[in-house]
Parts: C-alpha cells; structure tokens; sequence
C-alpha cells in the first residue's frame, strides 16, 4: 500500500506543505490586493503598475445622464459611482432633449468628488400660461414648504388687497382667492402704495408684509388660512418701527427696530405689548432666533468705527471692529455642528468669515473674535447663506465672492447685468435669480449659467418642491397685462403621463 511506503508518504507530505504555502500566497495576496484597492490603490493592466485611486459619485434631477469623462462615455447613467485614477477631468452629463452639465474637477488619491446636485434643464424651455393679469401683479411670493404660491390681484384705490392662491402640487386646480381686510390699513384709498415681502413664518400661514404708502409705511401680518385674522403691527404696538423681524420664524412674537436711538424691542401679537428696549444704538440687526441676533453699533468704537456684536440670550459679545459704512451686510447659520457669522460694511473690502466666535468671546480671552477666512469683495450689499448653509454667498452689484465651508474653497467672479436684489440662493448648490430680463441659474462658483425664459420677478421665478417646474412673470405686453406662466423642467419621458 502506498501510505506504507516512505518514500510516498514524504513526497505526499512534499505536495501537501506545497499546496499550502501556495494557498497561503494566495490568501496574502489577495488580501494585500483588496487592502490597496479599499485604500485607494489600483493595478493598471495595460503598463502592470500599482495606481492610486479615487472614488467619483454622480447624480442628477432628472436622473438617467450619461456620464462622459474626458469626452468619453463611462457607459454609466447617474447615479453611479466610479473608482477612478487620482488626475485631472472634464465631467459632463448628456441627455436628450436637454441641456450638457459640465465641470472640471481634480480627484486626489484616495479621496471622494460627490456631484450629486446636478439638475438638468430643457434645451427649450416652454412656458404655459395660468392666468392674464391686468396690470401685472405687484407681489408674487412663496410660502417656504414650496407648494402655494400667493399672487396678488390688482385693485382699485379704497378697494380690499386681494390674492389668489396657487395649490404648486396640482397646477391644474382654480386658485382660492383671499382677501385683506381695506379696515387695516392706513389711508386705503392711496393708489400709490406697494406691498413688500419681508419674511414667511414656518407654519407657511403668514406672511410679514410692508407696505409703502404716500406719507409713510407699515407692517402687516397676513394669514392666508384666515384673512379677518390679519395684524397691523403698526396699530397694534401703537408704534412706527423702522424694520420688523418674526422672532423665529413664528407671528407670536417679533422684533421691532426703530432707527432714531436704534432701539431693538420685543411685541407680542397675541396681547399687544412691546417690551422695552433690550438694545439701544444699533444701526442694523439680523434675528436669527429667540436669543440670538447680530448687530452693528457705533456705541463705544472711535469716529469713523462700528462693532460688530452678537446678542446672546440677553449678554452682548463684541465680534469685530471695522469702517462705518451706509450698508451693513449680516448673518449667521449653523453648519455641521459649528456657528458661522459674518458682519461688515459695504467700506470694507475683505469680509472676515467667523466660526464659533462666541467660544472665544465667553471665555474672555479676547476682547474680539478672529475671523478663520475672509472673502474679498469692494461694495458689499447682501450676504446670505444656501439653503443648506454650506455655502456663504457675499454680493455687490454685478460681483459675488462664495466661500465653501465643507471644502474650504473660495471663488470670486461676476455675472454681468445682475444686482444683489435680483439674486437669491435657489437651493443648496445653485444661484437663481434675474439677469438681463430673463431667469439665470448657476452654480455655487458660477458655471454652468444657464438662462431659461424672460421674466420680471425681482428673485427670477418661484421652484416647486420637488424643481420639476418655476412659475414667472414676464414683461407687460402691449395691452399692459402679464401672465403668470408655469414652464416644466422636465421633457419627454421625464414627463409623466
């Protein structure tokens, strides 16, 4: 028998301990393969060498893109995810019936690019028309959840404001129509006067309006569910505040500034009484809660100064110092778990960007916070976060200047016939906004500009919530009357039945 024999038993040990070093340089192997692919290395086929990788995400509204890398199709649709070698590309989506999307970007070994917010639009947008006005509309807004859209309808001097509101879930359905009581106003008979959007509460009920009257202004407080339940502010705090500002974001409380002494009080719509000043002197504010505002003050800074100061639940901390100006531009939001400030004038040319300032502030061992970057741009008007606050978007005339605080990026760049008022953050990743009579969209640093269909609204156009379709105004026509016009952003099979 074989196992007796030595001779076979030593060469079957021989094959065994063989088969098991191969086995184990197998397993090492492999392993040490799979650990370099997870760490970003990858083995080019072509020259036999080790490369370094990196991962590529891809996603769109629509979805169904191709995607072409370096001109090239990758035979993948978004969303994918690509293992790429770390290099320089050139990204574009590709879909019929609409428009490229493209950017350049650089991945680095063993690092991750997301461009998952890529919305796609119509080669050739069409917009349908909902409804003739004569003459146009004169405030258009939107309550914040995105599904109705408030229109008001013209009037006659003495007569009630009234609105017709548009359900954005089903277009196809009449608009209700509302009415503001002609009893809360001042002087409703002036056919000059003007309602101004100033902010929505959350509870997408009411909204904060002023209106501009010949003599003077006030503040109203529309409810939209319940119109007879409508507020003067004005009557109801027996006050004529400069600005007003919801509390948080709810009509139970708001902030009332009045310009000479720049007092800052608190009223309280469900019994009438205004509290007395909790700051005095301030020449700006922004609300960005219930105990927490920033403010700028000449109180205590040398001729020709303001400060810069964040009210924080009844204590005043003293952010910066810089060169008085006629505009003040102020905000703050929270991004990943830190507070990110900004506050300056339309003199200073570098604006500082603050994270977590009040850490150093309470600690006392700084008399003022340090910015942690700063933007430049001469002649700031507005600054305002996007709606995700990732990004801080600072504006002056026809100039912007963002900051990315996820990948700590700046991009300064113009967009030629656009103005601070005529641009807004359209949602976490994109401009939108009116240039040159028509709807412009573009991205965070200004590419991909795309310019959709002529419009007069000051912010561009009005998204649903899902960005499937905008609603606009164009310019009168020659009878004087503008339509409201509802334009898809999705075409063929997007489209459903």
């Amino acid at each position: 028998m074989d196992f007796l024999d030595p001779r076979k038993r030593r060469a079957h040990r021989t094959r065994l301990m063989t088969g098991y070093v191969l086995i184990a340089v197998a397993i090492g192997l492999g392993s040490w393969l799979l650990l370099e692919t997870t760490s970003g290395f990858g083995y080019d086929t072509k020259t036999g060498k080790i490369i370094q990788n990196g991962l590529l995400f891809v996603d769109s509204v629509p979805g169904g893109a191709k995607i072409h890398l370096n001109g090239k199709s990758q035979n993948a649709d978004t969303s994918s995810r690509l293992i790429l070698p770390a290099g320089d590309y050139s990204l574009a989506l590709k879909k019929d019936g609409y428009r490229d999307w493209t950017r350049k970007f650089t991945l680095n070994e063993h690092s991750i690019a997301r461009y998952v917010y890529p919305l796609l639009v119509p080669k050739e947008p069409k917009p349908r028309a909902l409804k003739k006005y004569t003459p146009p509309p004169t405030l258009v807004t939107q309550t914040p959840d995105r599904r109705t859209l408030l229109v008001s309808v013209p009037r006659a001097a003495g007569a009630p404001y009234s609105f017709e509101q548009y359900d954005l879930g089903d277009i196809a359905k009449p608009p209700t129509a509302i009415s503001l009581p002609a009893s809360l106003l001042t002087n409703p008979a002036a056919a000059s006067d003007k309602l101004t959007e100033v902010e929505w509460s959350t509870d997408n009920r009411h909204v904060l309006l002023r209106r501009d009257y010949p003599g003077g202004f006030e503040f109203l407080v529309l409810d939209r569910q319940d119109p007879a339940s409508s507020v003067n502010l004005n009557r109801l705090f027996g006050a004529n505040p400069t600005q007003v500002a919801l509390r948080n974001k709810k009509v139970d409380q708001v902030y009332l500034f009045f310009a000479a002494g720049g007092e800052i009080r608190v009223g309280d719509t469900t019994n009438g009484q205004l509290a007395g000043a909790f700051i005095r002197n301030a020449l700006a504010f922004k609300a960005h809660g219930t105990t927490l505002l920033t403010y700028v003050t000449n109180e205590g800074a040398p001729t020709g100064q303001v400060t810069g100061r964040i009210w924080d639940n009844g204590k005043n901390y003293d952010l910066n110092q810089f060169t008085a100006g006629s505009t003040y531009v102020l905000d703050a939001a929270q991004f990943q778990g830190h507070w990110y400030y900004v506050v300056a004038s339309n003199t200073v040319d570098r604006v500082g960007i603050y994270k977590d300032p009040l850490n150093t502030l309470k600690s006392g061992s700084a008399e003022t916070a340090q910015p942690s970057v700063a933007l430049r741009l001469a002649g700031s008007e507005k600054v305002s976060f996007s709606s995700n606050a990732r990004f801080i978007g600072l504006q002056g005339g026809d100039k912007l200047a963002v900051y990315d605080l996820e990948n700590k990026e700046s991009y300064s760049y113009g967009m030629a016939g656009a103005s601070a008022v005529a641009i807004r953050w359209m949602d976490g990743h994109r401009w939108a906004g009116t240039i040159g009579g028509n709807l412009a969209i573009f991205d965070y640093d200004g590419i991909n500009q795309q310019t959709l269909v002529p419009t007069t609204l000051p912010t561009g156009a009005f998204f649903d919530r899902d960005y499937e379709r905008f609603f606009s105004v164009p310019a009168p026509d020659a009878a004087g009357a503008s339509e409201l016009q509802a334009t898809d952003l999705r075409v063929g099979s997007d489209i459903p039945n």
